[in-house]
């Protein structure tokens, strides 16, 4: 087994969906009970699916072997059983013993001040509400009015990833597709969720065995 620590910065304000709304805000993001928002762990996992895949296309394009890369289906199982495992965690604001005894306390404080340290205090403190309409000449639609939650920039979140099985060419794979992984959640193409993402296998970096597998030849 092998644990590997990952960690995400947010660069641009994000809007990481929960698929739930209120009286006050169209479309919330993932947060938990305290208020504290996370990264969610499938929702990850399928980001790293899809930079992997551009790692490939990216290959094919270029004429390069991928002989040092393993398949993804070995890694990410989507149609078959593999020996290789890959445990994606949920990320939070915190590595992970730290968050617990800041959550720890925060449900002490919760509970002590109900009316001073709420919930939605502790989300609002991370976030913003943008507002958005549609426009029909010129002028706003009736009705069209439309609000979400986004993540504020500069918060970073932090985990491991547990390898089972992996060889080399997995974890050439697992470190191209960190690296490749710029962007997470909606309206990537209005600027919003740029992410960087790094992450330390066994005292590497993804950026120092991506260098070592090109200078090898890829």
């Amino acid at each position: 087994m092998a644990e590997f620590d990952v960690t995400i910065e947010i660069l641009s304000p994000i809007h990481l969906g929960s698929g739930k709304a209120d009286i006050t805000v169209d479309a919330e993001i993932v947060h938990d009970a305290l208020g504290f928002p996370y990264f969610p762990a499938k929702r990850f996992k399928g980001l790293l699916y899809e930079s992997a895949l551009e790692i490939f296309e990216m290959f094919e394009l270029s004429g390069l072997d991928t002989k040092n890369l393993s398949p993804l289906e070995k890694i990410f199982h989507r149609h078959s059983a593999s020996e290789v495992q890959l445990i994606v965690p949920n990320f939070y604001i915190l590595p992970a013993e730290e968050y617990r005894k800041f959550c720890a306390e925060w449900k002490y404080l919760q509970a002590t001040y109900p009316e001073i340290f709420t919930a939605a205090e502790v989300l609002n403190s991370f976030t913003s509400i943008r507002y958005q309409t549609r426009l029909e000449n010129g002028i706003a639609a009736a009705g069209s009015l439309h609000n979400m939650r986004a993540l504020d920039d500069g918060i970073k979140f932090f985990g491991k990833i547990i390898l089972l099985n992996a060889d080399q060419k997995v974890l050439n794979v697992l470190a191209l597709a960190i690296k490749n992984l710029s962007s997470a959640g909606l309206k990537r193409n209005r600027g919003f969720g740029r992410i960087k993402c790094m992450a330390n296998f066994n005292g590497l970096t993804a950026e120092q065995i991506a260098e070592k597998f090109f200078a090898e030849g890829a």
